[in-house]
């Protein structure tokens, strides 16, 4: 019985690994390598222009000028596609930080925030109040967001406590303007006496804000360990506020729409610091936060109290003086003043809207 042995120098299989298997790998993803891509076929004529012809014959230097026509054409329509998509690019990036900062066409600039204390006083007084920020708001396109106080009541820990809830105002505020910028609170005491300031002029305007901003000063008069920074650029700033002798008054203060103010409004709105006997009740709440939190103090600014906040019974750079963009009636609501006498007293020496040309 005869058996024949299969000769393996003539099988045509091979084994994954062998050196004939790689050679064969090789070869075939030679062959179904793909063309040149489609952007060095543009940049080819460019890149590795043929050499020009030394015999000079009509021909060759007709070819080269079509060559080089080519070369111009495609150089042209490259940088075209690239400046589209660089345009395309900012405006993106552009689209994203307008959409990120809170800013749209459809949303008023800045907006005024006004809380109502309709349990302690007459709606005389509080509707001429009303009327003081509206015919403000209208001279200069802005939004005038008021709201009663008792709305607020079972928001805070104390409703006798009134000064907190101009941070569910806020909040309110913000959420029904959730496009605009600037939120200026101003507290119902206070009466705007030079109408023909604009937020933007006398205050936001970065190298307005920048010429205002008190550096290196302490957070807690006179003497606090902490205080505000010396080098932060005024473009930076989401939180501008005054201070008077004691520190912090938040009877006028400015914030901007972006999380940072719904950082500031979330901190400064806890319960325990509502069950904590601060001496000045919220002021003193955010004096703690701008000084134990780096995050609230580094986008703060504190500005000349007169800017948008001064006393007319102030002493010094406080005090009120005609042409003053605000007069506050801080502390008014005691028993040895009276907030509507005072108010009388200045409200028919406040300035008028004049029309612009």
């Amino acid at each position: 019985m005869h058996f024949s042995i299969p000769n393996r120098s003539s099988d045509h299989t091979t084994l994954p690994g062998s050196p004939t298997f790689k050679a064969k790998s090789r070869a075939s993803s030679h062959r179904t390598s793909y063309g040149p891509s489609f952007l060095s076929r543009i940049l080819s004529p460019i890149l590795h222009p043929l050499p020009s012809s030394a015999g000079g014959g009509g021909g060759s230097t007709a070819f080269e000028k079509k060559r080089r026509a080519t070369r111009r054409t495609t150089t042209s329509l490259l940088v075209l596609v690239i400046f589209v998509v660089a345009l395309f690019f900012f405006a993106l990036v552009w689209l994203i930080s307008s959409s990120g900062s809170g800013r749209s066409a459809n949303g008023p600039h800045v907006v005024l925030v006004l809380g109502i204390d309709d349990l302690s006083y007459k709606d005389d007084y509080t509707n001429r109040i009303i009327a003081n920020r509206q015919e403000y708001a209208n001279a200069h396109g802005y939004a005038l967001y008021t709201e009663k106080l008792s709305k607020f009541q079972t928001m805070v820990k104390d409703p006798r406590k009134k000064e907190w809830m101009k941070l569910p105002l806020l909040r309110y505020a913000i959420a029904a303007y959730p496009d605009s910028t600037f939120f200026w609170y101003l507290d119902q005491n206070a009466i705007i006496m030079n109408p023909n300031l604009s937020i933007e002029d006398h205050i936001t305007d970065p190298r307005r804000l920048n010429s205002l901003m008190l550096r290196d000063i302490p957070v807690v008069p006179p003497d606090s360990t902490i205080r505000t920074y010396r080098h932060v650029p005024a473009d930076r700033i989401k939180f501008i506020i005054s201070q008077d002798h004691e520190g912090f008054q938040t009877g006028s203060f400015i914030l901007k729409n972006e999380e940072y103010a719904k950082y500031v409004l979330d901190a400064w709105s806890d319960r325990l610091y509502q069950e904590y006997s601060f001496k000045k009740a919220e002021e003193s709440a955010l004096e703690h936060i701008a000084q134990w939190h780096p995050t609230v103090l580094s986008k703060l600014a504190v500005i000349p109290q007169r800017v948008f906040n001064a006393y007319p019974n102030g002493v010094g750079d406080a005090s009120y003086q005609d042409g003053d963009f605000v007069a506050s009636l801080a502390g008014c609501d005691t028993p040895e003043r009276s907030c509507v006498r005072e108010f009388e007293r200045l409200w028919d020496s406040r300035g008028r809207v004049v029309p612009q040309k």
